[in-house]
């Protein structure tokens, strides 16, 4: 699984994402690295993690990583693949959340778009140059 070469610059490779995962992991932290398949293909990867952090971060979810292969890109899946990851996080597998939180890069206006539009909302906070987001998990989708 890859992405479109001028997406590389905004995401890390699915490998560091397991080695972090890994390293998380062993420290007591929640992270779940997800693949993410339509029938047996496997389009995506997802992985999410509970905060304990000061901040936005406090005791909210974290939308770690989220890639689509470039082979399934722009095939309708951002939202459906979404929606799993909503419904995973509201069965709270690491405690209670009213947040999903997320970061982009400033540049990445592809991403920005496809959260904004799914209902994630800008907070106007920088976390390590990467403008920060919310999905508020309350509001049904």
């Amino acid at each position: 699984m890859d992405v479109k070469e001028y997406q590389k610059q905004f995401i890390a490779t699915n490998a560091i994402s397991l080695a972090e995962a890994y390293v998380y992991t062993k420290n007591g932290d929640f992270v779940a690295p997800l693949a993410v398949y339509d029938n047996d293909a496997i389009i995506g990867f997802v992985m999410i993690a509970y905060d304990k952090k000061i901040g936005i971060s406090s005791g909210n979810y974290l939308l770690f990583r989220f890639m689509i292969d470039k082979n399934f890109q722009n095939q309708g899946y951002f939202k459906p693949i979404m929606d799993k990851v909503l419904d995973y996080v509201r069965t709270a597998p690491a405690g209670l959340s009213n947040k999903l939180w997320l970061s982009y890069e400033p540049e990445n206006e592809h991403a920005r778009s496809c959260y904004l539009s799914y209902g994630f909302k800008e907070t106007g906070e920088i976390s390590e140059n990467e403008v920060v987001a919310i999905y508020d998990l309350t509001i049904e989708k």
